[in-house]
């Protein structure tokens, strides 16, 4: 008897479209980008309902629940691609401001209070099941950025509406993917002041949107979208090695300082985040555990200017425009 062809990841497929409102499900063609993994999922949790006075066998068990309040949540792990990662900046910043005539220039800045929302299609099944994920808003993006091998990847959290199944694809005719511009983990470089900061370790960034579900009855068990009415932030962390007072001095000061966070392939194409001000939080510094050298952790956070946004990210690519 021969072995039988079980689901895997290598045939999922990955294809997105914005929406025309929350809660209807994006047509047209959709477009196909790689990923590395997804946890997109509807959660409808039951809650306890305690009713007295119904029929029983003891008084020990517990009795039927009543619904929950259904949900959709979780990452999509992406890379940080060149070409790539614009699908997941506009999800995030909203549409980018390109310039130029190849290579391209794309600017996403935050502080953006509409966002796109978007139908993000999964095949779990080669050609025979497809996952729709309604109303997807991208709540955070954060990655780390310490050397490794391998390509830099990026995690985008993601809330939504709910969760819907096909035996077909609902993404029309995708055009072709565009070529693969991969990042790799084991380059990037750290501006502070606009001057490269020597004895980087690495360290981790987060941006987060803060979305809150809107609660307004409107006949159905989901949300009614997703409200922006906190603040964006964008922190983070940055390992070193202990070789002098400077880092330590920046972080006593407790003046913000402009960072530039870039990961470049070539001149042409590369993707920087730039934060204009950002203060490291005052904390230990290069604590002794040993009689080995000595490294220390600073955390900082990031906050808007009178002139500039808290978070710019430039892609410069071959791709003339993701709208």
């Amino acid at each position: 008897m021969p072995t039988a062809a079980s689901p895997r990841g290598k045939t999922a497929n990955l294809l997105f479209a914005d929406q025309a409102s929350f809660d209807t499900l994006a047509g047209g063609d959709y477009t196909r980008t790689p990923f590395y993994s997804e946890s997109l999922a509807e959660a409808a949790p039951f809650e306890a309902d305690p009713l007295l006075g119904q029929p029983r066998q003891n008084n020990r068990d517990q009795t039927a629940p009543a619904p929950g309040l259904a949900s959709l949540s979780g990452d999509v792990v992406v890379p940080l691609d060149v070409n790539h990662i614009p699908h997941w900046l506009t999800m995030l910043l909203g549409v980018a401001e390109t310039s130029g005539a190849g290579p391209y220039t794309h600017v996403f800045a935050s502080g953006k209070e509409v966002l796109p929302y978007r139908t993000i299609e999964i095949e779990k099944r080669a050609g025979a099941a497809f996952f729709q994920s309604l109303g997807c808003l991208a709540s955070s993006l954060s990655f780390d950025w310490t050397r490794a091998g391998g390509f830099r990847q990026a995690t985008v959290s993601i809330m939504g509406r709910n969760q819907e199944t096909t035996a077909a694809s609902v993404g029309g005719a995708p055009a072709a993917v565009l070529p693969r511009v991969p990042l790799s983990a084991a380059q990037g470089l750290l501006r502070i002041n606009g001057v490269q900061a020597a004895h980087v370790l690495g360290g981790s960034f987060t941006y987060a949107n803060n979305p809150e579900e809107d609660q307004s009855l409107n006949g159905t068990p989901y949300a009614s979208g997703f409200l922006l009415d906190q603040d964006a932030t964008a922190s983070g962390s940055m390992r070193l090695r202990y070789v002098d007072e400077t880092y330590f001095d920046l972080m006593t000061a407790g003046d913000p300082v402009a960072m530039e966070l870039e990961f470049a392939s070539s001149a042409t194409s590369k993707v920087v985040f730039a934060l204009p001000a950002a203060r490291f939080e005052r904390g230990p510094f290069a604590p002794i555990s040993g009689p080995g050298g000595l490294q220390a952790e600073l955390n900082w956070r990031a906050e808007q200017g009178e002139a500039a946004a808290m978070l710019t990210v430039t892609v410069t690519n071959d791709v003339e425009t993701y709208a």
